[in-house]
């Protein structure tokens, strides 16, 4: 392990926060259900990079990219790590720095200093972070394993649980689950809008890529996350008469509704809520501590309904362990968790834009070394990923700094006020989510690519 990124954080604590709409969103009880799983606990090992095959000098090129100086660092990371064959041969956890500081004070005028060094504390292996619409990929890998064990089918209509669709009369009835994989549903993204009774309705179409602040429809203002989802139209004008055969070029639009449907979905085909289903299935066999948010209705799946096209905390090295059971080909310590057959639909996905089973692919990569042709990501708003290189067993993982507000509620409950300045629960990335607000809007800097090719170029960063 590379001592020398083990750097210190703070925990976050802001008095004054105001948080609007995001796009691929998603402590205290992460649940009122107990799963009947038994917890398998797991600790990665560590190795030299020389001992697998790569150079210290390429993996403190990506770490420095991600990381950087304490001081002069403004990328806003949190955590960074890389692995290789099974074990950890880079790793490095930071908090905030004086450019990311002074950044944040310079596009709001309601933060201080003061306030910002005071919230954060150390960021260790222990820290949580957030998966934004990374939480996509785990709701795929759960339907998956609810194929697996015959629950379900992904070449079911979807309506076959969502049975609101077949009386509907409407293209809906013909949907299939892949469909919602695949982000090729042809439903329109759901926007919030206060005027609809449901919290929900359809916006126009927006940009492809997950990290555009508009991609996904930006509800995560709803209270009710779900049935806005369900209800959402058909789009005739651009589709037209739904067939599964017609290029995925004609249906492809990312879009956090299909999989909030998804979610549902596997509630209703299992009889058991998504944060539930994957405890039993997934998060206790790798030893994974995971709390998964829900949204603010009074009723739903538990006590609201779980966000399962975001909403998941756990370590960096828990989203890790995910990457490393699909680079496993699903096997984890002797057990199939997952079926060969999903993964490597997850490894050669081929629709529009290389998306596929909710996972991004990028099967070409020019000169890369060691030479990769099968590398696929779990991406999330706000710089949030872990890549999967499945050709040389390498992770990939990287991930913004983060704190769960849970002001108005001790649960994860999505709770977002409409006056500056209010109380909120949500999941708090930086800068993006923090600077919703603020007079200049931040992004991150971080480039995903950047840091791997720091990896695989031989000159590095």
């Amino acid at each position: 392990m590379l001592k020398k990124y083990k750097k210190s954080v703070k925990t976050f604590f802001i008095s004054s926060f105001f948080l609007f709409l995001v796009s691929c969103g998603g402590g205290s009880s992460p649940s009122s259900e107990s799963p009947s799983s038994t917890f398998k606990p797991y600790t990665w090992q560590t190795a030299e990079p020389e001992a697998v095959g790569l150079t210290s000098d390429n993996i403190n090129s990506a770490l420095n990219y991600a990381l950087g100086a304490a001081e002069s660092n403004f990328r806003f990371s949190q955590s960074a790590i890389i692995a290789k064959d099974g074990l950890i041969v880079g790793e490095g956890y930071k908090g905030i720095s004086t450019a990311e500081k002074n950044s944040i004070l310079a596009a709001s005028n309601t933060l201080t200093n003061a306030e910002l060094d005071a919230g954060w504390g150390t960021r260790t292996t222990a820290s949580l972070v957030h998966s934004w619409s990374m939480g996509k990929s785990f709701t795929s890998i759960l339907i998956g394993i609810a194929q697996d064990q015959g629950i379900l089918s992904i070449n079911d209509a979807a309506s076959t649980h969502i049975n609101e669709w077949n009386n509907a009369g409407d293209q809906r009835q013909y949907i299939t689950i892949k469909n919602l994989l695949d982000m090729s549903s042809g439903l329109h993204q759901g926007c919030y809008d206060a005027v609809q009774t449901d919290n929900i309705g359809n916006c126009t179409d927006s940009p492809l890529f997950p990290q555009n602040a508009n991609s996904g429809g930006d509800f995560a203002k709803a209270s009710d996350q779900l049935t806005g989802c369900i209800n959402q139209t058909y789009n005739d004008a651009k589709h037209g008469a739904h067939d599964v055969d017609t290029p995925y070029v004609e249906y492809f639009l990312y879009s956090n509704c299909d999989t909030m449907i998804l979610g549902e979905i596997l509630y209703r085909a299992s009889g058991k809520n998504i944060y539930r289903f994957g405890q039993e299935n997934l998060f206790n066999k790798l030893g994974i501590t995971a709390y998964w948010w829900r949204d603010n209705a009074t009723n739903g799946q538990d006590n609201g309904n779980y966000v399962s096209y975001a909403g998941l905390d756990m370590t960096a090295r828990d989203f890790l362990k995910v990457g490393q059971l699909l680079l496993n080909d699903g096997m984890w310590e002797g057990e199939q968790v997952l079926s060969s057959a999903y993964v490597q639909q997850i490894k050669n996905a081929t629709q529009l834009n290389n998306y596929g089973l909710k996972f991004w692919r990028y099967p070409t990569l020019g000169t890369f070394s060691p030479q990769t042709n099968h590398m696929a990501a779990m991406i999330g708003f706000d710089g949030q990923f872990v890549v999967m290189d499945f050709d040389n067993n390498i992770l990939i993982a990287r991930n913004s700094l983060y704190s769960p507000r849970l002001e108005l509620n001790p649960e994860r409950k999505m709770i977002v006020s409409t006056v500056e300045g209010a109380q909120v629960n949500f999941p708090l990335t930086v800068p993006t989510i923090l600077t919703t607000t603020a007079t200049n809007t931040l992004t991150t800097t971080f480039q995903m690519f950047q840091m791997i090719s720091c990896l695989y170029v031989a000159e590095g960063c």
